[in-house]
Parts: C-alpha cells; structure tokens; sequence
C-alpha cells in the first residue's frame, strides 16, 4: 500500500501536497489511472473533498490531468474571501481547463451568506469566470445571492 501512497504524492508537482484516505487503493501506472474506494478523503491545504469513489486520471509525465468523484460526493473550499462547500452524485475535476463540473442534485453554497447555487447540472471555471446551471425536467436551476448595494 505504500507504494500506491507514493504514486499518489508523485503525481502531484512539489509545491502541491495532496493527502489521501480510502479504504481501498488500486493504482495503474502504465493506464495513468489510481482509483479510491470507500470513506474517501481528498485535502488538499484547506480544501476538502469526501465520496465513494475518486478516480484520478494521470499524463505519461504522472501529472494529474482529472479527478473523478462519484457517489456521496461533498466539498469545502477556502477562497481568499470566502469559504465554499457542496455536494453532488458526481464531481469532475479537468485540470487542464480548470473546470468543475458537478452532476445530479448539484448545490454550491457561501458559507456565512445566503449564495446558493443548485441544478442538476453546475459548471464552473475560475480563470474565465464562467459558470453554467442546468435545472432537469423535474426542476429548474436556481440561484438566490445577496445583492449588495454600492454605497
């Protein structure tokens, strides 16, 4: 097991250090894949990320080019000014376009404030701020935030 804890940490470029727990740990060098099973626990600094199951999907160099969560899957994030958390069924992570994508019965929220977001279907990319809802046909999306006034 020690050796896929390593996999893990190489993956990763020195100035990041990502901590991982599961009950189960199956690695794949030669397919660029390592997969998590059961009580998972992604840190990453302040950042935390618990599912059922994270695949993380690696280039020939070992660098991570996409998480996977699926099942269960819950969030927090520390921002500079604000603390985020959330869940989905799923949750995908591209690297390369520093995307997030969360999947069925999706829900972002401020903490401290009332900012929530929540679809069946949430995008969003940090560096082009750019963010995507999608209701189903059950439910539309919607978002409620707080409308600060300029003074």
């Amino acid at each position: 097991m020690r050796w896929i804890i390593l996999c893990i940490c190489v993956c990763m470029s020195a100035a990041d250090t990502l901590e991982v727990s599961a009950k189960t740990f199956q690695s794949d060098l030669k397919k660029g894949l390592t997969q998590l099973s059961g009580e998972v626990l992604v840190v990453k600094g302040e950042d935390k990320l618990w599912a059922d199951k994270v695949v993380i999907e690696t280039n020939k160099k070992n660098k991570p080019q996409k998480y996977t969560a699926i099942g269960n899957v819950r969030f927090y994030a520390k921002m500079p000014d604000k603390e985020m958390r959330g869940k989905a069924s799923k949750a995908v992570y591209n690297v390369i376009k520093d995307e997030y994508q969360l999947i069925d019965n999706a829900v972002i929220e401020e903490i401290g404030k009332k900012n929530i977001i929540r679809g069946n279907i949430i995008i969003l990319n940090p560096q082009a701020q750019e963010a995507f809802v999608k209701g189903s046909s059950q439910k539309p999306g919607m978002m409620t935030f707080i409308v600060e006034e300029k003074k």
